[in-house]
């Protein structure tokens, strides 16, 4: 093996022969008692079969983050997780495709609080492409869901290599924030499938807008309203876009239809040098809502002025950490 460290060697596991892995990983689960007889793992129940597809733009510190995330995410949600790492032409490899696998065990509260997980990881070649939807069909676990996370691929171009994956997956995740290429330059059969992270991490902002706004008639707010403004960090450029659209979508239903909204309401997303993200409602009239999302203090300012005189409210607000996001990307988002 050559002296480059690539994302595969970088990875936690135990190497083992591609064909023997299944009975290797299997081995981990059974151990064998003092009579010499394997023992099936009580806490072995996985969930669903995730598929973690690393890119060639991913460095390996940020793959060595993406496993971690994973691996924290099934402590509270145990899954099948299965590594794909693309490798140079130039790596060396006494096979085709080289695995390694790995398992975690943690106990949580109370009896029968232990979760585990399994991970296989796959180093291939472009040379080896034509065998990798057959060998991750052997490694996934039958009769659970599977999702698909394709990451730092570079280009929308590069992905659509791997529609099959598309294809099986429930759900595919897409972060935005860390690729080089937009959500709509990917070719999906069915686009209701793909959630993306970015979103997924505003969960507590959207609770936050939504929990103040609800206390109106949705008449009162889209009353008079001709403008919706986001000015936020470059930082914060992916998050505030699909902010923007979840505003858009959620005044929308305010009207009714996107037709008896028509062209009155316009929304605009600009950068800007402060570190707070300022959404502003605007309307005809002295009355406004602005939100402000200290994001580093953890802590959101509202406030507005609907006609029945200006309220104020300040409270705790945050992104989503990357498994708890994972988790609202996958199940709920």
């Amino acid at each position: 093996m050559s002296d480059t460290n690539t994302v595969y060697e970088a990875l936690p596991g135990l190497s083992v022969p591609l064909g023997n892995a299944m009975k290797e990983l299997t081995a981990m689960w059974s151990p064998e008692d003092e009579s010499g007889k394997s023992r099936d793992n009580e806490y072995r129940a996985s969930r669903m079969n995730l598929i973690v597809h690393i890119g060639f733009e991913a460095s390996v510190e940020e793959a060595k983050e993406l496993f971690q995330t994973v691996i924290e995410f099934s402590h509270r949600y145990p899954c099948r997780m299965i590594v794909l790492c693309p490798q140079p032409e130039s790596w060396e490899s006494k096979e085709d495709m080289s695995c390694k696998i790995f398992s975690e065990c943690v106990f949580g509260k109370g009896a029968g609080g232990m979760s585990c997980c399994e991970v296989l990881i796959l180093g291939y070649t472009l040379h080896d492409r034509r065998f990798l939807e057959n060998q991750v069909s052997i490694f996934l676990e039958a009769d659970l869901p599977t999702y698909y996370w394709p990451t730092r691929f570079g280009s929308a171009e590069a992905l659509s290599d791997y529609k099959f994956f598309f294809s099986q997956a429930e759900r595919i995740l897409f972060d935005s924030t860390v690729e080089s290429f937009s959500l709509d330059q990917l070719e999906v059969p069915k686009g209701d499938k793909v959630h993306d992270l970015s979103f997924s991490r505003l969960l507590p902002v959207r609770q936050c807008m939504g929990q103040f706004l609800s206390a109106f008639p949705k008449e009162t707010i889209v009353e008079g309203l001709q403008k919706v403004t986001l000015a936020a960090p470059p930082s914060f450029k992916c998050e505030g876009k699909a902010l923007m659209k979840w505003v858009d979508m959620a005044v929308t239903a305010c009207f009714g239809s996107s037709e008896e909204r028509g062209e009155q309401v316009a929304f605009e997303q600009s950068e800007s040098e402060e570190g707070a993200p300022v959404i502003r409602f605007e309307y005809d009239s002295d009355r406004y809502i602005t939100f402000t999302f200290d994001l580093s203090k953890s802590e959101a300012h509202v406030e507005g002025d609907l006609g029945n005189g200006k309220q104020e409210l300040t409270t705790g607000v945050r992104l989503l950490d990357a498994e708890t996001a994972l988790a609202e990307a996958l199940f709920f988002g």
